[in-house]
């Protein structure tokens, strides 16, 4: 089987190869011609080379796409050969400014003479034909950059689902909130609320009430992704605050998701099946309490329909929690 007949599983590997010739015909160029450059070092060069001012590593880096370590030692590699000089930053001591050197610049013309000639060569490699094969590459690199074929192919992959949790999995998902909720940036830690993170570890124990319900995002191979606890009546709530005194409402706590599996939009499913729970009961309302420390959570509450309702809030200790509501039914 040829790489090709793989379609655009070979992708990778097609595009691998056709870098790694034209660098190794580069070089060779660069070698035969007697100018002591390596095809590697061109973007940075190219960028330092049409700058009129010294730039620095981030700078570069944003220019080129190129990695920081990568341009450091580019950078590097370049300074040793006296192409580049390397200055103190008057603005910030942490950061280094670059510059070509006077060897570095007159190195050019010989480099322009060989690149007009490359560039026409290529030309008739890969058509000019108005620039479309340029054209469609900047639009795939724009593609990938916006989308994380990663996190979508493991979303499809592990193809998450809801359902009950079941008793023998109680302790993985009270472990699992723990983790996420004292990893939370200005959430209180497990020495400052250690009843509450009591409460988070046993959390199993809440479905002792046949109101209550603890929903689990699970894989196909089984593993645990997200947890929310579902309360079918608000006066089973249990938080502070008035909220376990809203009649005809239904509500959800305790959302947290695997740092490992975040970016599959399993906040969102846990949600979003809550919700259909909730239109599919008595309820007519509603009722969640999110915090400042959860803000991506809030973004998708509000969203997906959530309104603040101020006389929901409360006070859990030191940490502010605010109440939302959504309406489920008319009138």
């Amino acid at each position: 089987m040829k790489l090709e007949e793989l379609g655009y599983l070979s992708i990778g590997s097609q595009m691998r190869r056709i870098y790694e010739k034209l660098q190794n015909e580069a070089d060779k160029i660069y070698r035969n011609a007697d100018i002591e450059f390596k095809s590697s070092w061109f973007p940075v060069y190219y960028v330092l080379l049409k700058s009129n001012r010294t730039l620095g590593v981030m700078e570069i880096t944003e220019k080129i796409s190129y990695t920081r370590i990568t341009v450091k030692n580019v950078v590097r590699d370049m300074e040793k050969m006296n192409y580049v000089q390397i200055h103190s930053n008057p603005i910030d001591s942490r950061s280094k400014l670059i510059s070509l050197t006077t060897k570095g610049e007159h190195l050019a013309q010989k480099l322009e003479k060989v690149w007009t000639i490359i560039q026409a060569e290529l030309e008739k490699i890969f058509g000019i034909e108005n620039g479309n094969f340029l054209a469609q590459l900047k639009v795939i690199n724009e593609r990938i950059n916006q989308t994380s074929i990663e996190r979508v192919v493991l979303k499809k992959y592990h193809n998450y689902g809801v359902r009950n949790a079941k008793k023998e999995e109680f302790e993985r998902i009270g472990e699992l909130l723990v983790e996420v909720y004292s990893a939370l940036k200005g959430f209180p830690k497990i020495d400052e609320q250690s009843e509450y993170y009591d409460m988070l570890r046993n959390v199993g124990a809440l479905t002792q009430n046949p109101n209550i319900e603890i929903l689990v995002a699970v894989s196909e191979l089984g593993h645990i992704g997200g947890a929310v606890v579902y309360f079918n009546d608000m006066k089973d709530y249990g938080s502070g605050g008035t909220a376990t005194q809203e009649k005809n409402a239904c509500g959800f706590r305790l959302l947290g998701v695997d740092a490992n599996t975040r970016g599959y939009g399993l906040g969102k499913i846990l949600t979003k099946y809550c919700i259909e729970k909730g239109l599919k009961s008595t309820s007519k309302t509603m009722v969640i309490h999110t915090t400042n420390s959860m803000k991506l959570a809030w973004g998708m509450y509000e969203r997906l329909g959530f309104k603040r309702a101020d006389d929901l809030d409360f006070m859990q200790g030191k940490l502010p929690v605010f109440g939302f509501r959504l309406k489920l039914k008319n009138d």
